[in-house]
């Protein structure tokens, strides 16, 4: 990813450049753990360049599309972490049913406490909203296009990801010190929702540009009601 033409349009100034690992110059110091865990070698690294150099031939689609490219892939590719995310929900919702259904306290399975219910009802209750709003997201983009269905895009990478967080922490809660382990898929569920959070657009910049384009939108037509 390089700016090789600033002075051109904002959105036309980057391009995207493959450069093979083989290169002279390119040295990968070390693999950097999320959350304690390694994904290597195909996680993040980190990468120190030094006076790198690869043919022209080497630039994707043409010199000033990278953004282009990279949005391209956004919206499909948000949409998609929230379905898995959904998915991740779903699972932590199962395993804490389960759970609680076989866990005795005080002489008695805990699913018969209200707290417990509580997080079971709402767990079901928030997965069920996220869900829906990724299918009319979802719907959007087939019937406007990725830039027609911004918005929704927008909600659903706020959404899901929070969700998930909520639902898997209160599974977690449910299985004690378990839940904490490797035993259990749930600390890596938490790990990957946290990171969605911050992955394709931190939290703050999808709300920050959503609220800009609500206000925008709902100004407008409250002008022409007035007029």
């Amino acid at each position: 990813w390089q700016k090789p033409t600033p002075k051109a349009p904002r959105h036309s100034q980057q391009s995207m450049i493959i450069v093979p690992r083989s290169t002279s110059g390119v040295n990968v110091m070390r693999p950097l753990s999320v959350f304690g865990g390694y994904d290597s070698p195909g996680g993040h690294a980190e990468v120190d360049l030094v006076n790198v150099r690869v043919p022209k031939e080497n630039i994707l689609v043409g010199e000033g599309m990278g953004f282009a490219i990279a949005q391209g892939r956004l919206g499909p590719g948000r949409i998609h972490h929230c379905m898995r995310l959904i998915g991740m929900a779903q699972r932590s919702l199962e395993l804490m049913c389960d759970r609680v259904s076989k866990r005795v306290a005080f002489g008695r399975a805990i699913a018969d406490f209200s707290s417990i219910r509580q997080d079971v009802a709402l767990s079901k209750c928030e997965i069920e909203q996220a869900r829906l709003l990724t299918l009319s997201t979802a719907d959007m983009m087939d019937k406007a296009g990725n830039k027609g269905a911004k918005d929704l895009i927008a909600m659903i990478k706020i959404v899901a990801p929070n969700m998930t967080q909520r639902v898997v922490d209160r599974a977690i809660q449910s299985f004690g010190g378990m839940g904490l382990s490797s035993d259990t898929p749930l600390a890596n569920y938490f790990a990957w929702a946290r990171v969605i959070r911050l992955a394709d657009g931190p939290d703050e910049v999808h709300m920050y540009q959503l609220g800009k384009n609500i206000i925008k939108a709902l100004a407008n037509e409250e002008e022409k009601v007035l007029n």
